[in-house]
């Protein structure tokens, strides 16, 4: 990065995750996902909704207290005030834009959202407002603003439990190409690591493409055991069948406007990867240089 160049939002600690929820079980995977970064990070979350300010829907809101009692990382009947003693906050929102989209995207020009995490349809279940087509706008909205964004697909199998909070970062594959900067990719994998609070994963390097042709990646020092895999065919097909036979617990993706194959928040790629994904993708959008 050059001294002129704007620090990309994964190069330091998440301090404002906003999680958008539509109040069902299909969004409770993607909150222990935002909950225990924010716990990670002592950041603020951020939970919206988009609706009428009515008391029905403020009660709707779910308890971060109780998740917290479940995860044992609280005592039984415990106060709010111990709840910031984390080192959290935790603001409840109700959108104010009429759609939801609309609603993520005024938030985040009002506020300065480091990260968006949210539930897409993934293989099981629908979220009744995040489908797949909806998560799409708000990856280009989010994509617009530089904001990284965590699709967690409900129904599939996620980096954090529900149950207890625990982190199982075994697995990340990291699909690499010349454009966007792989080198820049991965150093982002590594620090989404750190982000959830793991400290080691295998990780794969994917090339969909020629050996010949597999980018140059130097990986930082550190606990990593990395695989590289060269595949041939459709991307998002791959991308799919290789996070299938690594049992991936995550995907991360640079994305870059309509640049290059590593384009997922636009058409088809971005469509089949949210509908299908059997983990949660990191789409993170490539450094401005």
């Amino acid at each position: 990065m050059t001294d002129s160049a704007m620090p990309s939002k994964l190069s330091r600690p998440a301090q404002h995750i906003l999680h958008p929820t539509d109040f069902t079980q299909q969004s409770d995977l993607a909150l222990a996902h935002a909950l225990r970064m924010s716990l990670t990070n002592h950041a603020n979350l951020h939970m919206l909704h988009a609706g009428k300010d009515t008391h029905e829907e403020w009660d709707e809101f779910p308890s971060i207290r109780q998740v917290l009692q479940k995860w044992g990382v609280i005592a039984d009947g415990a106060s709010r005030s111990e709840v910031t003693d984390l080192g959290i906050g935790i603001r409840k929102v109700i959108g104010l834009e009429p759609g939801v989209v609309e609603s993520i995207e005024g938030y985040c020009q009002r506020h300065p959202i480091d990260l968006i995490v949210l539930a897409t349809a993934g293989r099981q279940g629908l979220a009744a407002w995040l489908k797949p087509s909806t998560a799409e706008r708000i990856a280009e909205k989010a994509s617009s603003f530089s904001i990284p964004t965590l699709f967690v697909p409900a129904g599939g199998r996620g980096c954090v439990s529900i149950d207890s909070g625990e982190v199982s970062l075994n697995h990340v594959l990291v699909p690499v190409d010349h454009q966007p900067c792989s080198e820049s990719e991965v150093e982002r994998g590594l620090r989404a690591i750190s982000m959830y609070g793991g400290d080691h994963a295998n990780l794969t390097l994917l090339h969909i493409g020629s050996e010949s042709k597999f980018p140059n990646v130097e990986i930082p020092d550190g606990p990593w055991h990395v695989k590289r895999v060269v595949r041939q065919g459709n991307p998002a097909a791959e991308i799919l069948a290789a996070a299938d036979d690594c049992q991936a617990s995550l995907i991360i993706m640079v994305t870059e406007g309509t640049h290059g194959l590593l384009d997922v928040v636009r058409g088809t790629t971005t469509k089949q990867l949210l509908r299908e994904a059997p983990c949660p993708v990191l789409a993170v959008p490539a450094d401005r240089r």
